[in-house]
């Protein structure tokens, strides 16, 4: 699949032309999901969709945390996707459930078990669940109907990537203004949901924390991002790949923060294993 001229074009006009290139290589094809409110009984069974009752196989438990259950945030029918990781199932569903209650910012190992990622291969037999009746559950979100299209997306500035190439001054300016362009051109506006790809950055990079979090390195003041651990660590950061990002939807009860965005991560070496034990979320919001 062909990456958007268009977006490759702003770049070559970008006045970046010293790191133009480099630019070019970090650009990655994405999920663009957009919704429509509907009613679960109108979305068939493992089909793709934002928020209502999951899709899962007969005697699947109800994925727990703290003895509570943890809130269905989406499923995604990897048929419906037009684009693909090349390490993921060409079929198959995969199911999201985070905290919504508690809604942890995954700055913190102890952050772990408060979210869940599944993969079901067998998509014929599945049945729509609802929680366990006696749990105190908070209740579901409202379902969505998800629409896809595929995007050419470009990382934020306050990367790991793009701090590396030392920009100066000018040319973070130059950058941000090249990134307000290319989110006009792939539709301006909220919410952004996407499968893949780069994320829409809301406040700093994600995938150093994730690496030094998943090491056992608490990222909720600076003093973690100075733990003499990083220096060994950091390489693997560039592993976390974007595997789903979901924006606030007021209306339908998805508020993240202050109106901010869910972003589950996967190291490349899970992903290659087909393991979504080990994803990590992050929650960012202005």
């Amino acid at each position: 699949m062909q990456k958007d001229p268009e977006v490759q074009a702003l770049i070559e006009r970008g006045g970046l032309d010293r790191i133009a290139e480099s630019l070019q290589r970090l650009t990655k094809l994405s999920n663009r999901m957009t919704t429509v409110p509907t009613s679960d009984e109108e979305i068939p069974p493992g089909r793709s969709k934002i928020g209502g009752r999951p899709d899962l196989l007969a005697g699947t438990p109800w994925p727990l945390h703290n003895g509570k259950p943890l809130t269905f945030i989406a499923q995604i029918r990897l048929e419906d996707a037009p684009l693909t990781a090349e390490n993921l199932p060409q079929s198959g569903l995969l199911s999201f459930f985070y905290d919504a209650a508690e809604q942890p910012w995954g700055y913190s190992p102890k952050h772990a078990g408060s979210w869940k990622v599944m993969y079901t291969a067998d998509t014929e037999a599945l049945e729509r669940v609802s929680p366990p009746a006696e749990s105190g559950h908070d209740g579901d979100l409202e379902p969505l109907s998800v629409e896809f299209s595929v995007q050419t997306t470009l990382p934020d500035w306050n990367t790991l990537a793009v701090r590396r190439m030392d920009l100066n001054e000018e040319e973070i300016d130059l950058y941000i203004e090249l990134m307000e362009q290319i989110t006009e051109h792939n539709a301006p506006g909220f919410p952004i949901h996407r499968f893949l790809g780069n994320p829409d950055q809301v406040q700093g990079e994600m995938q150093l924390k994730c690496q030094l979090v998943t090491h056992g390195i608490d990222c909720g003041s600076p003093v973690g991002y100075r733990d003499p651990r990083r220096a060994e660590l950091e390489p693997g950061a560039d592993g976390w790949k974007l595997l789903l990002q979901i924006d606030s939807e007021d209306d339908t009860g998805m508020t993240w923060g202050d109106f901010g965005m869910i972003y589950f991560w996967i190291h490349e070496d899970d992903l290659k294993r087909g393991d979504f034990d080990n994803v990590w979320v992050v929650l960012q919001c202005g």
